[in-house]
């Protein structure tokens, strides 16, 4: 039991190869085997993914986790490309990465090596999450192509601080709905319709009495019922939406705070920058700057531009011969 206890202080991921792909309409991709856990995040289009014996449905911000020696297959949508970025690693370094193959092509063949370490005890890793809300995710994928394709001196370093900050987003986020949030689907009926009309509106200056008489229900009936449900109160739910709203403006590289603000209903940029304050605990300026760089040195529109021009796949050790 001990060892469980500190299983996550022992982990010390290592990245094989990592890149970014870009899959055509109506791609198929036959059964293979991979021999390390895999990390794909999907940038734009769908594709659906076969991991044993269970499809995925994959869209824009979703991550999925393939597990070593599992066959899988993909196909990908018939109307728009796929474009994804991929981390392949092992929980800890396990050597001869120079002569480990990279498939087994071969259907039903291909055993991966016994001494692939499984995902550490305590490790909540979901099989997949949307997880486009937060910007870190694509930005630690950019980086860790990026410094494995330039090996600048310390890259080694540089890859497993960024798949390490990308493992603890994930786990943390996945505790977190494990163990306080409750699915919309456990909400009452009327808490997940006052959910649903308050997002359909998020930038409407809305009352208690507008979201209450909206679920037929009175305003201090249902502010009580909304509270045990979600912990907070439906203003401060409605506030908090239509702050993700300003979020997703101030990722973008040419928006201003200004039209975050008023994107999320806000007339007043003076007061939107309190509340984003009071709320988030950053100004959105010292947020939009943060998110778009990870270290003060790799941007958001920098790595993008840069990726495009990346043909990969690049990796930390190159097998022989290549």
């Amino acid at each position: 039991m001990r060892d469980e206890e500190h299983a996550l202080h022992r982990i010390a991921p290592f990245v094989r190869w990592c890149g970014e792909l870009r899959l055509p309409p109506n791609y198929s991709r036959g059964q293979h085997h991979i021999f390390e856990h895999l990390f794909i995040f999907v940038v734009d289009g769908y594709a659906e993914y076969r991991v044993g014996r269970r499809s995925w449905h994959l869209s824009p911000g979703d991550l999925l986790l393939v597990p070593p020696g599992v066959v899988t297959a993909a196909r990908t949508g018939n109307e728009n490309p796929m474009r994804y970025r991929f981390i392949r690693f092992d929980f800890d370094f396990v050597g001869d990465y120079d002569r480990r193959p990279m498939n087994s092509l071969e259907s039903g063949a291909g055993r991966y090596p016994k001494r692939t370490p499984p995902m550490p005890a305590r490790l909540r890793l979901p099989r997949k999450i949307n997880i486009r809300d937060d910007p870190r995710v694509a930005l630690l994928f950019d980086r860790v192509i990026l410094e494995t394709e330039a090996k600048e001196p310390g890259y080694e370093l540089f890859v497993r601080a960024s798949l390490m900050e990308l493992i603890a987003i994930v786990h943390r986020r996945r505790s977190k709905w494990k163990k306080r949030s409750p699915t919309r689907l456990e909400y009452p009926g009327p808490v997940r319709e006052a959910v649903a009309f308050m997002e359909a509106r998020v930038g409407d200056r809305l009352s208690l009495a507008e979201i209450a008489r909206a679920v037929h229900l009175s305003p201090q009936h249902f502010g009580r019922l909304f509270r045990r449900a979600t912990g907070v109160s439906p203003l401060r739910y409605l506030m908090c939406a239509r702050l993700r709203m300003a979020k997703v403006v101030l990722q973008q590289r040419d928006a201003t705070v200004k039209q975050a603000a008023f994107t999320a209903g806000f007339d007043d940029q003076l007061y939107f920058t309190r509340v984003f304050h009071r709320i988030e605990g950053i100004t959105p300026s010292d947020y939009r700057r943060a998110v778009l760089s990870v270290d003060g040195a790799i941007t958001l529109k920098a790595a993008e531009a840069h990726i495009r021009r990346l043909k990969g796949p690049f990796f930390t050790i190159p097998p022989a011969g290549r």
